[in-house]
């Protein structure tokens, strides 16, 4: 598998540092690993635009992309944190150690196997239906747990266990049934308000990204999530067991978008209805 670690610094003997050393700062133990791993500095003076333009760039070449960013430049992904699996660093504090080889040696570390657990476990099928659900249109407080620990938990040592606990209860909402529509029974995944989600085998296109109405986030959201690259022709069927579905959904740059009645709605995980 191939990883990119981009790290978004501003700090000029910090940035000097990784662009010096490159991936020997990573973690022996990560390196000798059977993973490709490729490490990109990006210079923290870039536009907002730039950032996220890098960021596409990387996911379109790599199975997983993990960002390190210095501290006081992470509010710059604010509209996009449900795509990336991002680690803070604290320049002052990683300058006052003995070593920057040795600081970021060892804070890497279990960043980095959390990463390399979120990517083993989104590429089976069970689980990737789970995580790359809508979080604004699948009403569930278990996905919700989820979004806030890879937001802000992914360095814990309890994570792959956190993580395992919350998909498992996401996967009891799984419903094998027959909606009056489709003659076929499908399963399903059921949030709280009765809402049916089927990851469809039927592509349709990507999402949308043009602009306006959309934003640079919105391309970024369909590409990745929790740092792992997605499939943008994959979509979900959402409807309802019985009757049409209808209602005000929230989209891929947090707009509301109201939709009339009809059998099922093509959404993508970003929240995007074609």
């Amino acid at each position: 598998m191939k990883l990119a670690i981009v790290l978004v610094i501003r700090d000029a003997e910090i940035l000097a540092f990784f662009k010096e050393r490159k991936s020997s700062v990573l973690p022996s133990n990560i390196r000798k690993s059977q993973n490709r791993y490729n490490l990109v500095v990006i210079d923290a003076r870039c536009s907002n635009e730039e950032l996220i333009q890098h960021l596409i760039k990387m996911h379109a070449r790599h199975d997983a992309v993990g960002v390190l960013i210095e501290s006081g430049e992470e509010a710059r992904l604010s509209g996009c944190t449900c795509a990336v699996f991002r680690k803070v660093f604290n320049p002052a504090e990683a300058k006052s150690k003995n070593s920057l080889q040795n600081y970021f040696g060892h804070n890497l570390t279990r960043w980095l196997k959390n990463l390399l657990f979120m990517l083993t476990t989104f590429n089976e099928g069970k689980n990737r239906k789970c995580l790359m659900l809508p979080q604004h249109n699948f009403s569930a407080p278990e996905l919700n747990v989820i979004f806030q620990l890879c937001r802000a938990g992914n360095e814990r040592g309890t994570f792959t266990e956190l993580l395992e606990s919350q998909l498992k209860l996401l996967r009891r909402r799984s419903s094998p049934e027959k909606h009056q529509h489709d003659h076929k029974r499908k399963e399903y995944l059921v949030d709280d308000g009765e809402k049916h989600f089927d990851l469809g085998k039927d592509r349709h296109g990507q999402s949308e990204t043009g602009r306006p109405p959309h934003a640079a986030e919105c391309k970024f959201t369909a590409s990745a999530r929790f740092g792992i690259t997605m499939d943008r022709l994959v979509h979900y069927n959402v409807s309802l067991a019985n009757g049409r579905i209808s209602g005000v959904f929230q989209d891929c740059h947090a707009g509301q978008v109201s939709q009339q009645a009809c059998t099922h709605l093509n959404m993508f995980p970003n929240g995007f209805i074609r």
